[in-house]
């Protein structure tokens, strides 16, 4: 048990060394490096054999988002996740012995999965209008939008569900259940809060190493609510409430 924790910690350092390269420095070059590296162990060292699924996944997922990025820029939000969610679940489906996990859309919702939403929500707008109080300038990365008043909640409400949607898909619907099996929870949670939050590192609201952390404890939130009720309606709900909220604020100042 102990050499099987000291394993998964290994790989959570490893991901944690992917996603500064390939979120804070933009180096890709050594991103990609370093996770060849990762999968030559992976494929020679048979105690880490069962992490080679998950790495390719995130490997080949970001990758792809990166192509995107770069060369069809036009098109990358909000196409560029739900791409790379898409070649994820194909990967699974027919690369891997290990299936896809079906997605719960129930919107049928507990009082139980209510609560969640609102435990997680309240205190993150909370401080997301806070950051933006001390941080007026992320609201420049957002261009004005010459729209009439009546017309801009149904814009935030389609920003928010596109996005939330987005991210759901992707981390809690691919990247979650694909790192779940003989996984530690500690482990799964973990690696929710390092991918998701260095995704905000730049050009994000929150941003910057504050977003970072932010957004990765909100992550794990999200990826402990995915845990215990396996409702990827849920999740996407929760995101789009909080990021309804965050766009508001943002889209109203520069409108």
């Amino acid at each position: 048990m102990i050499m099987k924790n000291i394993i998964y910690g290994f790989w959570l350092i490893a991901y944690v060394a992917l996603s500064y390269s390939f979120f804070v420095e933009g180096d890709y070059k050594t991103a990609l490096y370093t996770w060849l590296v990762l999968m030559v162990l992976v494929m020679t060292l048979k105690p880490l054999r069962e992490h080679g699924v998950l790495l390719f996944l995130v490997g080949t997922c970001f990758g792809i988002v990166n192509l995107i990025h770069r060369f069809v820029p036009w098109v990358s939000w909000p196409l560029d996740f739900y791409l790379a969610a898409l070649v994820g679940f194909l990967s699974l489906r027919f690369g891997f012995r290990r299936p896809a996990e079906k997605l719960r859309w129930s919107f049928s919702f507990s009082k139980r999965e209510w609560l969640s939403i609102l435990l997680i929500n309240v205190p993150s707008v909370a401080i997301l209008i806070w950051y933006y109080q001390t941080h007026p300038e992320v609201a420049a990365m957002w261009p004005k939008l010459y729209l009439p008043w009546w017309s801009m909640p149904f814009v935030i409400l389609l920003i928010a569900a596109l996005n939330g949607l987005r991210e759901e898909i992707f981390y809690r619907g691919l990247l979650q259940p694909a790192s779940s099996k003989n996984s530690p929870v500690w482990f799964v949670i973990g690696l929710q809060a390092i991918l998701f939050g260095f995704l905000h590192f730049a050009g994000a609201f929150p941003q910057g190493w504050l977003g970072v952390g932010m957004t990765a404890v909100w992550g794990a939130a999200i990826a402990i609510q995915y845990h215990v009720f396996k409702s990827i309606s849920l999740s996407w709900i929760t995101h789009a409430v909080a990021d309804a909220i965050m766009f508001g604020i943002i889209l109203y100042v520069r409108s």
